[in-house]
């Protein structure tokens, strides 16, 4: 009898490493998910969250250890390949137009989700879609 065949993980790091200057920042992480499996890294600041989601995308590189996308090693692949592969990194940037509603800040928001990109010619009160959406979300949540 044979043993089953176990998919992948989604995301596996095996004994990474980083240090800064000689500082020893991340110290053997070892971590495995699975697909659909979520997580939460949580610690003070400068205990390293930022480090290993940047070695993570491959915005820096590891000292040693490997980082695995559904079994295959990233760890020296840069931030577009990976990206390529299905694996994108997004900023905590928050960033709103204080000259503007609460509604067209969430319509700006909804703009490239809904397919529209920049142009200065364009009237947003027309795009009919954009502006349900801002609505629908802001009665969501309670604005």
């Amino acid at each position: 009898m044979t043993a089953p065949m176990t998919a992948p993980f989604s995301l596996e790091m095996q004994g990474l490493t980083k240090a800064f200057e000689g500082s020893p920042i991340l110290r053997g992480v070892d971590l495995q998910l699975h697909p659909g499996e979520r997580c939460a890294l949580i610690g003070p600041n400068g205990a390293g969250k930022s480090s290993l989601f940047n070695l993570v995308s491959g915005r820096y590189r590891a000292d040693s250890g490997r980082v695995l996308l559904y079994g295959r090693d990233i760890t020296q692949c840069s931030p577009q390949q990976i990206n390529r592969l299905g694996l994108a990194r997004s900023f905590q940037i928050t960033s709103l137009f204080p000259r503007l509603t609460a509604f067209e800040n969430v319509r700006c928001a909804l703009l490239w989700t809904l397919g529209y990109r920049y142009a200065f010619w364009r009237r947003l009160g027309q795009l009919h879609d954009a502006s349900a959406r801002a609505q629908a979300v802001l009665e969501r949540v309670g604005l």
